[in-house]
């Protein structure tokens, strides 16, 4: 009995072990090199909370055209939590590239690339190509989204109150909103959300949403540290990212 309680005990022990070795955060991207000093410019008149929100993050409203952002991931893929590695290129007013690499032992085993690009998207993934007219508005829904790392960008936007709390921001170039939420205390964006389509076959868009964690100071500028992505169809976010580095108005090229 004894020798069958060891070997279970030294069999459990292995699949922890191992199971912690596959879930290992790989390396990040290289740290791209940095930007040109900034550029203020004037707050444009917003909603309270978007004001507040921009004044804490970014006081002189940087311009901002060009960023690359970098970090790792644990995606949620059936019952399995999967770690990698991400990369996000935006130019501004153009669109951005998406690379993501799930690993294993801190290795790249697949690859996701999704390129938007004045208007047309095109999600590259493991054995399958996916585009088309839904895919184009969900990036863009996507895109709008992900300006909270481009927090200048945002001052771009019309917005509508809501409540101290809440605003409503009209997002250029499509009738999809994204609502947005603020802490009362640190006037920081904690939330989006928004319906957005999953996939070119999906008869209905889904409620989509964005969660900022934990936030931290690049370059003077406050952005998201790490944060989740979650559909309104799933009781658990099915992305969790934490940015290892950033920088703006940087040459890049989204092909």
């Amino acid at each position: 009995m004894k020798r069958w309680i060891a070997a279970g005990a030294a069999a459990a022990a292995t699949a922890v072990a191992a199971h912690r070795a596959l879930s290992k955060l790989p390396e990040p991207f290289p740290s791209p090199q940095p930007g040109p000093a900034f550029e203020p410019q004037p707050m444009p008149d917003l909603p309270e909370p978007v004001a507040a929100y921009l004044h804490t993050v970014a006081p002189d409203l940087p311009v901002m055209r060009s960023a690359v952002t970098i970090g790792r991931f644990t995606m949620r893929l059936g019952r399995l939590q999967v770690p990698g590695r991400w990369r996000f290129t935006h130019e501004v007013g153009r669109g951005y590239r998406h690379e993501m690499d799930i690993t294993a032992l801190g290795r790249r085993v697949a690859r996701g690339d999704e390129r938007y690009l004045d208007g047309h998207a095109e999600l590259d993934l493991p054995g399958r190509v996916t585009s088309g007219p839904k895919i184009d508005a969900a990036a863009h829904l996507s895109m709008w989204g992900e300006y909270v790392w481009l927090p200048s960008v945002l001052a771009t936007a019309q917005w509508e109150e809501i409540d101290a709390v809440s605003a409503r921001m009209r997002v250029p170039g499509s009738d999809q909103p994204l609502l947005a939420w603020f802490d009362p205390q640190t006037h920081l964006l904690t939330r989006f959300e928004t319906l957005r389509w999953r996939g070119a076959d999906d008869p209905e868009p889904l409620p989509w949403a964005t969660t900022n964690l934990a936030w931290t100071r690049i370059s003077g500028i406050g952005v998201p540290a790490v944060a989740t992505v979650q559909w309104g169809d799933q009781k658990q976010p099915w992305l969790r990212m934490s940015l290892d580095d950033a920088v703006w108005n940087v040459p890049v090229d989204l092909r």
